[in-house]
C-alpha cells in the first residue's frame, strides 16, 4: 500500500526541490499521494508548485498523485509523514525583523539574535496548532520540521505536544558533504559527529563508516591551512586561528557569535547602501523563481533555485523519511530531545546531534561532555531557547525578557526592553503580552 506525504507551507520556493527529490527516490519511498497545503496568502504559489510538480512527475513517469489543499485538516487525512516549512508573517515580517534589529545596532538574522527571537514568538503558536491537527487527524504521522527557527520550534513541539516529530536543517548535511570532499571519500561513507544546537553546532569527530580511525585532526589541519575548502563554516579572516584554538569545526551560523562585529558591519553596510535586507533579496529571488515555475514548458527543478540557499534540502528531508521506513539503522543529524546524549544539557532540551534512525525508532548517540571552549555558549543559548519557547506559549513578557537577556547577541537589558517594545508595536497581530 502506498504512503502519503503532506507539505505544509507548500507555497515555499523550496517545494519543487522536495518534489524533485521525491521523483528521484520514490522507488524507496513508495509515495502514492503528496498533499500540498497553504494558507490563503500562499495558495497561489502552492498552486504553481502543484502544476510544476505534476509536470516533473509526468515527465519522469513518477506514479504519485499531487493534490492541492487550502484546508489543513483535510490535507492531513491519512498522512504518514508531514513536512512543515511555514513562514508566519511572510517575507514582510522577516524584513521588518531585520530592519528593527539593524536599526538598533544588533544582529537581525532570520534565526539568530533578535530576528530569530521575533520569528520564534510568531511561529511557535502556529506550529503547535499544526501539531494539534496532526494529533487529531493523523496521530501516527511523523512531523519533520524545517520551519525556522528549527531548534526552538522543535523544542516547543517536544514540550507542548505529544506528536512524533524531529527538527531538521540542511547545514549539517552540507558540512558533511564538504568534509567528504576534503578527505576524498564518498559522502555516504563519511560520518561527521555533531554536538550543539540548531545553527549553533560543531563537528567534533570525523570517521569513515566501518572504521574507528579518528580523522578530525586531518580535516582540521587541511582547513586551518586553507579555510576556503570548508564552504559551510565561518568565512571570516581569523577562522583558521579559531579552529586551531577550539579543535572543532563550527557551522556557518557561529559567524554571528565568534565574529559578531564583522558580521553586523557587513550586513548593516549592505543594508544602508542598498536599502535592502537579506529578506528583501530573498523575496526578489522568489519572485523570479515563481515566474520560472509558472512556465508550462518547465518540467524540472530550475538551476536558479540553488541561489535560494537550499542546497541538499530535499536530501536532508527525504533521508529522514527513508530512514524511518528502514529496517536497518541509518545515522543522520537531526534536532531531537537530548535524553542524555549531551551530558552537559538537560534531558528535555532539544539538541542537534547524530541519531541512529530506523522504523523501530530514533536513538540519539551518546556524546562526551562538551569541550569547555564551547560549553558555556551552548548552555547559555539553550537557556535562551527554553525561555523563548515558554514566552511564545504563555505570552509572558517577563519570560521574553529573561530569554533575550540570555541571548548573547542582544547585549543587555536596554536592548532587550527596546526590542520587545518594538515587537509589540509592530506585530500586535501576532503577539500581545499578558
Amino acid at each position: 500500500m502506498g504512503r502519503k506525504l503532506v507539505i505544509i507551507g507548500a507555497g515555499s520556493s523550496y517545494t519543487p526541490e522536495l518534489l524533485d527529490g521525491i521523483m528521484q527516490r520514490n522507488d524507496n519511498l513508495n509515495l502514492t499521494r503528496v498533499a500540498l497545503v497553504d494558507i490563503p496568502e500562499g495558495i497561489e504559489r502552492a498552486g504553481i508548485n502543484t502544476d510544476l510538480g505534476r509536470r516533473i512527475f509526468k515527465k519522469n513517469g513518477t506514479k504519485c498523485e499531487i493534490e492541492l489543499f487550502s484546508d489543513r485538516r483535510k490535507a492531513l487525512k491519512d498522512a504518514d509523514f508531514v513536512i512543515s516549512q511555514i513562514r508566519v508573517g511572510g517575507y514582510a515580517a522577516r524584513i521588518l525583523d531585520e530592519k528593527i534589529c539593524l536599526d538598533m545596532g544588533i544582529v537581525g538574522q532570520e534565526t539568530t539574535g533578535g530576528g530569530g527571537f521575533m520569528c520564534a514568538l510568531r511561529t511557535v503558536p502556529v506550529a503547535l496548532q499544526i501539531a494539534k491537527d496532526i494529533a487529531d487527524v493523523c496521530p501516527d504521522a511523523y512531523l519533520i520540521n524545517f520551519t525556522n527557527p528549527s531548534g526552538i520550534v522543535t523544542q516547543a513541539l517536544a514540550r507542548y505536544s505529544n506528536i512524533k516529530n524531529v527538527g531538521l536543517c540542511n547545514v549539517p548535511i552540507n558540512m558533511q558533504s564538504n568534509v567528504a570532499g576534503i578527505l576524498g571519500k564518498p559522502f555516504k561513507e563519511t560520518i561527521c559527529n555533531f554536538v550543539g544546537l540548531n545553527h549553533l553546532s560543531f563537528i567534533n569527530s570525523v570517521k569513515i563508516k566501518g572504521s574507528d580511525e579518528e580523522l578530525l585532526p586531518c580535516v582540521l589541519e587541511k582547513v586551518i591551512k586553507d579555510p576556503t575548502i570548508m564552504h559551510h563554516t565561518i568565512g571570516k579572516p581569523g577562522i583558521d586561528r579559531l579552529i586551531d584554538t577550539i579543535k572543532l569545526i563550527p557551522s556557518y551560523y557561529l559567524s554571528y557569535f565568534y565574529f559578531e562585529n564583522e558580521m553586523f558591519n557587513e550586513i548593516f553596510n549592505d543594508y544602508k547602501q542598498s536599502g535592502q535586507t537579506r529578506g528583501t533579496k530573498v523575496r526578489e529571488i522568489d519572485v523570479e523563481l515563481f515566474k520560472k515555475y509558472a512556465d508550462p514548458n518547465l518540467c524540472e527543478k530550475p538551476k536558479e533555485l540553488e541561489s535560494r540557499g537550499g542546497s541538499l534540502y530535499s536530501t536532508a528531508a527525504l533521508d529522514i523519511v527513508e530512514a524511518l521506513l528502514s529496517e536497518d539503522e541509518i545515522e543522520l543529524v537531526i534536532n531531537v530531545v537530548n535524553n542524555g546524549s549531551i551530558p552537559d544539557l538537560c534531558d528535555e532540551d532539544t539538541v542537534e546531534i547524530n541519531c541512529k534512525i530506523s522504523k523501530h525508532g530514533i536513538k540519539p548517540k551518546k556524546n562526551k561532555p562538551l569541550s569547555p571552549y564551547i560549553a558555556g555558549l551552548i548552555k547559555t543559548m539553550k537557556q535562551y531557547e527554553s525561555l523563548a519557547v515558554d514566552a511564545a506559549v504563555n505570552r509572558d513578557r517577563s519570560q521574553a525578557m529573561g530569554a533575550l537577556m540570555n541571548n548573547v547577541l542582544i547585549r543587555g537589558f536596554n536592548n532587550t526592553e527596546k526590542l520587545l517594545d518594538e515587537f509589540e508595536k509592530n506585530f500586535s497581530k501576532y503577539l500581545v503580552f499578558k
